[in-house]
C-alpha cells in the first residue's frame, strides 16, 4: 500500500488543528461530537449515539478510502470533537499517525480493531473486518463503549441503542449462514482482497485479483495465473466494487466468458447509494444475493 503522507505535513496539520481550537465556540447541552474517519465507523456510531451523538464522516460518500489524504478542514473537524473513531490495521493511516496527538488535546480515539484477531493478505494485515457481520458487532460494541467512557450519564442510552442494532447484525448473520450454507460451490473471484473476514466466517475461497488495495494494479503474471486459476475451477461470476473501476474484474471475465456482479466492501458509499438511503445492512443482503447468484447455493 502506498500512503503519501509525511510527517512534515502531519505536523503541519496538527498546528492548524491546535490553533483552530482557541476559536471555536463552547456549546452548551449540545449532542455530543463524533468524527469517525469512514462509512461503516460513522454508521455504526450512529446506531450507537441515536440522537444523543452528532456524528460527521470524514471521508466523504464516493472516495474510496484506501489513500485519501485529510485537508486541513478535515482535522479542525476531528480536533473539535469529542470522540474520533478510525479502524486502523493500516486502512486508515493518517487517523493512526493523528491519534497521539488527540489524545493530548483531550479528544477521546476509539481504535475500532483494537482487541480483534487481525488475518491477513499477501502477508499484510486485512484492516476490512467490518465485512464480516459478526466482527461488525465487536466494532459496535468497542464504539459504544468508548461513548459510555465519554458520556457516563447516558451510558444506559447507548446500550439501548447498541443493542438495538446489535440485534440487527445477528439477524444479518443468520441469513448469511443460511443462505450460503449448500452451494454448488464456495469460490469466489473479487477484484481485491477486502472479502478476507467475510470468506473465513462463511466458509467459503477467494481468490483476489489485485492486494488488500484495489489501487494496486496485478502484474500481467499474477493477472494470468488468476486467469487461469479461475478457467480450471469453472468461475461463472467475476466480482467488483462500486468505488473503484471495474476494469480488471471485466478483464478476467472476458479472458474465461464469465459475467460480473458487485460485492461491495462498504469501504464507502456511492452518492446514490447515500440518495437512496442504503446502508450497511440493506448493501450486505445484497451482497449476499449476489454470492448466492455466484455460488449456485439452494
Amino acid at each position: 500500500m502506498k500512503y503519501k503522507n509525511t510527517l512534515a505535513i502531519y505536523k503541519s496539520l496538527l498546528i492548524v488543528a491546535a490553533a483552530t481550537l482557541l476559536i471555536l465556540p463552547a456549546r452548551a447541552n449540545a449532542a455530543m461530537r463524533v468524527a469517525a474517519s469512514f462509512y461503516p465507523l460513522a454508521h455504526f456510531a450512529k446506531q450507537a449515539g441515536g440522537s444523543l451523538t452528532n456524528v460527521e464522516t470524514i471521508i466523504p460518500a464516493g472516495i474510496e478510502p484506501h489513500e485519501f489524504d485529510p485537508a486541513p478542514k478535515d482535522i479542525r473537524r476531528i480536533y473539535a470533537s469529542k470522540v474520533f473513531i478510525f479502524n486502523g490495521a493500516g486502512i486508515d493511516l493518517w487517523a493512526e499517525k493523528i491519534a497521539p496527538d488527540l489524545e493530548k488535546k483531550g479528544v477521546l480515539t476509539v481504535n475500532a480493531t483494537s482487541g480483534i484477531t487481525l488475518l491477513t493478505t499477501h502477508g499484510q494485515a486485512d484492516p476490512h473486518v467490518w465485512v464480516d457481520p459478526v466482527l461488525a458487532q465487536k466494532e459496535v460494541e468497542i464504539i459504544r463503549n468508548s461513548f459510555i467512557k465519554a458520556d457516563p450519564k447516558n451510558e444506559q442510552a447507548y446500550r439501548t441503542n447498541a443493542e438495538a442494532y446489535l440485534d440487527k447484525l445477528r439477524v444479518l448473520d443468520g441469513k448469511f449462514r443460511d443462505g450460503l450454507k449448500s452451494c454448488a460451490t464456495r469460490k469466489i473471484v473479487t477484484s481485491h482482497g477486502a472479502f478476507t473476514y467475510l470468506a473465513a466466517r462463511y466458509n467459503l475461497e477467494t481468490l483476489v485479483l489485485s492486494g488488500l488495495s484495489p489501487s494496486e494494479e496485478p502484474s500481467p503474471r499474477r493477472l494470468g495465473e488468476a486467469v487461469k486459476t479461475a478457467r480450471a475451477q469453472g468461475i461463472r461470476y467475476i466480482f467488483f466494487e462500486s468505488l473503484v473501476s471495474p476494469k480488471i474484474a471485466d478483464t478476467v471475465a472476458r479472458e474465461i466468458g464469465a459475467a460480473t456482479l458487485v460485492l461491495n466492501p462498504l469501504e464507502g458509499l456511492t452518492p446514490a447509494d447515500a440518495v437512496a438511503g442504503r446502508d450497511y445492512v440493506s448493501i450486505m443482503e445484497d451482497n449476499l444475493k449476489n454470492l448466492r447468484i455466484a455460488l449456485s447455493c439452494q
